[in-house]
């Protein structure tokens, strides 16, 4: 899912604002061109990828719950263990 279709979704889901979109929008690309690389990276194993992806993971997550009110952080933490968590921190889509 790419930034877009996943900031739609959270839209939807969390009744977000259209300043929340813009804020969010720059904090899932800043996360993107972070774990970029790390994915690409041949020479790693996929646990080392992991490992290095964890720490970036948890600060977006931070800056993700900043940019929400409690209401919507609550209903974020529901739906992510509803469909479980995918590597970069957002609900997994159904299947």
């Amino acid at each position: 899912m790419n930034i877009d279709e996943r900031l739609a979704r959270m839209k939807d889901a969390l009744s977000l604002s259209d300043d929340q979109v813009t804020k969010l929008k720059a904090i899932f690309e800043d996360q993107k061109a972070q774990l970029d690389p790390i994915w690409k990276d041949t020479s790693l194993s996929k646990e080392q990828k992991r490992e290095k992806s964890k720490p970036i993971v948890e600060s977006t997550k931070a800056k993700v719950d900043a940019v929400l009110t409690p209401e919507q952080q609550a209903k974020l933490k529901e739906l992510r263990k509803k469909h479980g968590m995918r590597h970069h921190g957002s609900p997994a889509p159904a299947q």
